[in-house]
Parts: C-alpha cells; sequence; structure tokens
C-alpha cells in the first residue's frame, strides 16, 4: 500500500506540476508571434515576460522591447476559448501600445501571417523565446549520453501504453488459457471514453485541469469496465468449457462487431482533442537536451501505478489468491469452495480496465482516436503478452522489451523498416524461447475443460 500511495503521490505531483502555470503553452506561442509583427518599423524585438491578461479569460499579455527603442511595449492577445475549447488559438482582438487593432487589419494578420504554414514558429524563433522548461535535473551530459537518455524515455513513453494492455491479456490468459482477442478494441472504447471525459468536462467548463483528468479517466474506466463485464457474462462464460478454437473466433469476431459499431455511430474520421501539458521538462542539459512533456510524465505516472496497483492487488489480496488458485487449478478451487466464475468476472473488469487505461493513455497522450486504433495496439500487447509467455510478470517485461526494441531500431536505423524489424527479432526469439521468456510448458494432465456451473 505503501508503493501504492507514493505512486499515487507521483501523479498528483505532476499533475500539479503542469497546472503551475497560468498561461496556456499555444496562445503564448501565438501571441508572441503576434508580438514580434507589431513591433515599431518591423525592429527586431526582446521579449520580457508573457503573462496571462488581468481582467480578461482566455487573454494574454506579453511584454517586450523593439532595438533602438527605449519604450517598454506590450500585445494583448484575446482568443475564442481555453484550453479544451476549439476556438483555443482563434484570435478575437488584438490591443498593442498603439491601441487596439482594426478589423480589416486583424483580417490580413490573420490571413497573410498566422495561418501561414511555417510562420509563427519562425517568428517566435526570431525573437529568441522559447515556451518555459520546469528543469528537473539541470546537468549537462555529453551528447552521446543525452541522446541515449532521450532513447530511454522515449522508449518508456511507448510502453506505458504497451503495459496496461499487455497485463489485459496476460490476466485473461494466466486464469483460463485463452486470449481474447477483442483487447484492442477495448482499449479504442477506452480511447472513445476518455475523448467524451474531456469533452464533457469542458462543455461543463471545469476550471481544474487535474478534475479534467480524473472525469477522463472515470468515463474511460466505467465505460470499458461495464462492456468487459457484459462479454464476460455472454461471450466468455459460455465458451470456457468448449474448445479454444471457438473462443478465439468468438473474440475476433466481437472485435470487429465493436470496430464497426463504432465506426457506424461516431464515423470513420479520427478524432481529436487540443494539445494538453505540452510544456517541455528538462531532465538533462547539455548539447543534446533531454526534455519531455508534462502529459508524458502524467502517463508514465499513470501507467507505473497501474503496474503496481495491479501486482499488490494480485500478491495481498483476497482476490488475488483467488486468482492464482483458479490460474493453478480451477478444479481444485471449486473444490475448496472458490467461485470460479465470480472469479472470472472480476478478472475481466480488471483487464477491461486496464485495457481502458492503454486505450486512454493513447488518446490523451497524442490527442485523438478512431475506430482502428485498437487494432495494432492490440496487436504490438498482444505480441508482448506472449513474448512474456503469458504471465503478468511475463507481459511487463515483454511490453517493455518490445518498446525498447521498436525504440532503439528507430533511433538507429529510422522509422522505416521498424515495424518488419521488430516482428523479424519477435519470430526469432520464440525460435529460441517458444514458451516465451517466463513461460511454462503444460503439464501432461492440465488443458482438460471444465464445465463452470
Amino acid at each position: 500500500m505503501r508503493r501504492i500511495v507514493l505512486a499515487a503521490l507521483a501523479i498528483v505531483a505532476a499533475l500539479g506540476l503542469a497546472a503551475c502555470s497560468d498561461v496556456d503553452r499555444q496562445q503564448s506561442i501565438v501571441c508572441v508571434a503576434i508580438a514580434t509583427a507589431i513591433g515599431p518599423d518591423g525592429r527586431p524585438v526582446t521579449i520580457r515576460s508573457v503573462e496571462p491578461l488581468s481582467g480578461a479569460t482566455n487573454a494574454v499579455r506579453v511584454i517586450f522591447t523593439a532595438e533602438g527603442d527605449p519604450r517598454t511595449l506590450f500585445a494583448d492577445c484575446a482568443f475564442a476559448g481555453g484550453s479544451f475549447s476549439a476556438g483555443r488559438t482563434d484570435i478575437l482582438a488584438v490591443r498593442g501600445f498603439s491601441g487596439r487593432m482594426p478589423e480589416w487589419r486583424l483580417g490580413l494578420l490573420k490571413r497573410w501571417f498566422l495561418e501561414q504554414p511555417g510562420a509563427v514558429q519562425a517568428a517566435v524563433s526570431e525573437a529568441g523565446w522559447a515556451p518555459p522548461r520546469y528543469a528537473l535535473l539541470p546537468i549537462a551530459l555529453p551528447a552521446w549520453a543525452g541522446y541515449a537518455v532521450q532513447q530511454v524515455v522515449n522508449a518508456l513513453n511507448v510502453a506505458a501504453f504497451y503495459v496496461p494492455l499487455a497485463l489485459a491479456y496476460a490476466l485473461i490468459y494466466g486464469l483460463v488459457g485463452r486470449l481474447n482477442m477483442a483487447f484492442g478494441d477495448f482499449a479504442m472504447i477506452g480511447g472513445f471514453g476518455a475523448v467524451f471525459g474531456v469533452v464533457t468536462a469542458a462543455t461543463a467548463h471545469v476550471p481544474s485541469l487535474v478534475t479534467v483528468m480524473l472525469v477522463s479517466l472515470a468515463a474511460s474506466v466505467s465505460l470499458t469496465a461495464l462492456f468487459g463485464y457484459l462479454t464476460a457474462r455472454t461471450v466468455v462464460m459460455p465458451l470456457l468449457a468448449r474448445p479454444p478454437r471457438a473462443f478465439i473466433v468468438a473474440t475476433v469476431g466481437l472485435g470487429i462487431v465493436v470496430s464497426e459499431g463504432v465506426r457506424i455511430a461516431q464515423g470513420s474520421r479520427e478524432i481529436w482533442l487540443q494539445p494538453m501539458l505540452g510544456d517541455q521538462v528538462l531532465i538533462a542539459a547539455g548539447p543534446f537536451p533531454v526534455v519531455v512533456t508534462v502529459m508524458r510524465i502524467v502517463i508514465l505516472a499513470m501507467s507505473a501505478l497501474a503496474v503496481v496497483w495491479l501486482f499488490a492487488i494480485l500478491a495481498r489480496s483476497a482476490f488475488g489468491r483467488a486468482w492464482r488458485a483458479v490460474a493453478e487449478d480451477a478444479l481444485a478451487a471449486r473444490l475448496f469452495g472458490i467461485d470460479v466464475a465470480a472469479v472470472t468476472g472480476v478478472t475481466f473488469i480488471l483487464a477491461s480496465s486496464l485495457a481502458s487505461l492503454s486505450g486512454s493513455i493513447l488518446a490523451l497522450g497524442y490527442g485523438g482516436t478512431s475506430f482502428s486504433a485498437g487494432l495494432m495496439l492490440g496487436l504490438k500487447a498482444l505480441i508482448a503478452c506472449l513474448i512474456g509467455g503469458g504471465t503478468p510478470r511475463g507481459a511487463l517485461v515483454g511490453a517493455l522489451l518490445l518498446a525498447a526494441i521498436e525504440t532503439g531500431w528507430a533511433a538507429v536505423f529510422g522509422p522505416g523498416e521498424r515495424d518488419i524489424a521488430v516482428l523479424a527479432i519477435i519470430t526469432l526469439l520464440f525460435l529460441l524461447r517458444p514458451d516465451g521468456l517466463f513461460g511454462r510448458r503444460a503439464a501432461l494432465e492440465e488443458g482438460r475443460p471444465i464445465r463452470l456451473s
């Protein structure tokens, strides 16, 4: 429990760090670019500060100076929406040191400057301004060491959404020896739940970013856990006493039904979110600085908390003891009074919640989801589970190994042939270790069908 509390505090600290800035990152960048455009006589400007405009909502003030001009100048930018609104970067009005900008000039500014590809970033670079970074370990590393540490950070970011889904596969496979091929689509449902949670919180004008994240995760987990329970009652339980082929075909069909149902209900276009928590944290300075966004820190903390929470449940709770007993011998567990059907149902709810977390991480981290988002994610998480031998510990190691192989190959050889190389390496691994890294061969008496009643 102490580890769980510490992990929860890490998430709260990360969210608090993210919320410590009162100025939206994207709005700050746009307003700084506008300040460079309205500077006197096109002179180079130096940004002194970027702060929220007092007495106004969704407004930013940039204080700057121009070369050869002794005055302290300013640019006030009013936007159409806040951090979670569609009009987050839409300029409504601009006021500078010479007064409010006329509508016709504001229209020209938008058309010929703000809407031109790369113009805003170029102007910000010319001003020599960068969004603030939160220094974590301000130490200087050599270029090669900084590059290596950055790749480790990137690998952990990739593993953050592989690990929960791989554990979901392992929970079911370790319990009943079957693979639920629809877990990737469960993760997709969780991603949609997270997006709907953010939209709901934004519509309700929730002021706290922490509350928005909690509403998003609650919507995702609740929706997917309910779907997982219904699936366990209607699909899983009736097929446990049947041959494995029937289970695989049924879950593959279930995944197709889910993805096509979402496509019909929500459309085939991807659903995008406004970028959140994009402020950068400087991990280590040097010729190759190691940076990560606040959102990535939150994602890593969420994934780590899920891992610690799951292993604590399996090791120390009554459900964990029942799960291990059923996984070892379901018939003996029934003879000792364990309700195998109840354990299976709770396991499916737990696994579905982990799958929803994986989908939420993908949606919040990359800013959107679609009806097909679960296909590749589910396939790779399944491979990670099988690499580890189908056990929870093995699934964790397999997900970390898969993320390390993907990131390492992309860093050394580029992302072009990454998936081909990763699958080739995994094929070689299975040739050397057919049962996975931590798998064990089934005993002669194992695998007999057990009817649950």
